[in-house]
């Protein structure tokens, strides 16, 4: 005899304003780790600049919720934490091999 395969129910959908709102906060806390990153890689300028816009992000999060050029904030924050991410983790192989 099979069994009938059990269905899962379909995620559900979530608030977009509350998934902006929470992904703008996981965004300023990347930026926040690679800022310290980047200090520690005697990189101040860079750290200090990614400081600013993770605070940005942290004043902004109730607009870039609300808004829809919101989501283009959300796009752009995301690829500066890949660009700067692959930055840092260049320098710091490279520092590790000096």
């Amino acid at each position: 005899m099979r069994q009938k395969a059990s269905q899962s129910p379909s995620a559900p959908r979530g608030n977009p304003i509350t998934d902006r709102l929470v992904l703008a906060s996981r965004y300023s806390e990347c930026l926040r780790r690679l800022s310290r990153s980047a200090g520690r890689l005697r990189h101040a300028d860079l750290g200090e600049k990614l400081m600013e816009i993770a605070l940005c992000l942290d004043r902004m999060s109730a607009d870039i919720a609300i808004n829809d050029a919101g989501i283009e904030i959300l796009r752009r924050a995301a690829r500066l934490i890949g660009t700067v991410e692959a930055l840092i983790d260049r320098k710091a192989k490279a520092s590790i091999l000096h």
